[in-house]
């Protein structure tokens, strides 16, 4: 708008409408409890299913407020996940649960490539949900859940347990994250480039 401070039209934004910023609470929130709650292998069974569907639906027409909701529920689901995984982090004889941790990488990594597929794009999408933005979004969620939950452990537990839990927090999610995004990505740039030497061919 003319005479408007530089960066004041980023406070007026339609990417910070209330309904996304409350479908995207709602949407953590549910993830985050019920995968927290879950055994490891079903927690990260309902992590898949919730980052699939936002996959999915990422180049939809959805309304604002159903897509942060969906996407706050994959992040949530994530952390949730990474939680459960921390706590096993801690176990005595973790050395006895190598199949579960290798099923909960592959499902990921299963996940992370189909993912990547649908984020590839056809011709029946809309462009309102670029996989950047879609990434940029979900980390934004992820990112800020993890501070609130390492400033709540503080809180109700002091210092030293809250760095405790984020260095096993961060673990896991980094272990998540890198089972999800590499063959997600590879996936991805696989058939956006099959796409163009499919659109080459054909013009």
């Amino acid at each position: 708008m003319p005479g408007a401070l530089p960066g004041t039209t980023a406070l007026v934004s339609p990417r910070l409408h209330p309904g996304r910023i409350q479908g995207g609470l709602v949407g953590v929130v549910l993830g985050f409890l019920l995968a927290g709650r879950l055994p490891l292998v079903p927690s990260t069974v309902l992590s898949s299913v919730a980052l699939a569907v936002a996959a999915s639906l990422s180049g939809r027409p959805w309304r604002p407020m159903f897509w942060w909701a969906v996407l706050g529920a994959a992040a949530g689901g994530l952390l949730g996940t990474a939680t459960v995984l921390a706590g096993r982090l801690q176990e005595l004889d973790p050395s006895s649960d190598w199949p579960g941790r290798a099923l909960v990488v592959l499902l990921l990594a299963l996940t992370g490539a189909l993912c990547g597929r649908l984020l590839s794009g056809d011709g029946g999408r809309h462009d309102r949900h670029q996989p950047r933005d879609v990434l940029r979004s979900a980390s934004a969620l992820t990112t800020g859940i993890f501070a609130v939950l390492v400033t709540l452990t503080f809180v109700h537990s002091g210092l030293d347990v809250a760095r405790t839990f984020s260095s096993r927090l961060s673990a896991a999610l980094t272990i998540l994250v890198a089972s999800l995004t590499v063959p997600g990505w590879l996936m991805h740039l696989l058939f956006r480039q099959a796409r163009v030497l499919r659109g080459a061919a054909d013009g």
